[in-house]
């Protein structure tokens, strides 16, 4: 069972436009559904106090960076990069950086939930077998 947090939150030191971390207030909330969709050993917890117990396996995902213009439908290409450590009774065994990309024509904050779901896919698939240092998406 790897725990993760039902809210992925993003670091402080994040790239992030300010008109999309103002316009896309969920940014972060279909990412850990989707791990958990892709893969069943995991599961969601409310805080980040229940991923501090030192037993057990956790996974502490944050956004690092999104590439993306608020606005409407057209306004260029989204990326969305995140950065994951898997935990295991308090120790550190996998890492992963995964970046996820789309075109759609879609509004920006759509378009960034589509990402986040191609990297849940990615994430609860790594987690079948992490490794560490490992890249995923596109």
């Amino acid at each position: 069972m790897t725990r993760v947090l039902q809210e992925t939150p993003v670091s402080p030191a994040a790239d992030i436009p300010a008109d999309v971390r103002k316009e896309c207030t969920g940014l972060g909330d279909e990412l850990p559904k989707a791990i958990v969709r892709a893969n069943r050993s995991a599961t969601l917890v409310p805080t980040p106090g229940a991923l501090s117990e030192k037993t057990g396996r956790y996974l502490f995902v944050e956004i690092t960076k999104v590439e993306a213009r608020g606005g409407g439908a057209f306004t260029g290409p989204k990326h969305m990069k995140v950065r994951g450590t898997l935990i295991e009774n308090g120790k550190e065994i996998a890492d992963f950086e995964a970046k996820r990309g789309t075109m759609a024509a879609a509004g920006t904050c759509t378009t960034l939930q589509k990402a986040e779901k191609d990297l849940g896919e990615d994430i609860g698939v790594w987690l079948t077998n992490p490794k560490p240092h490992a890249h995923l998406g596109d």
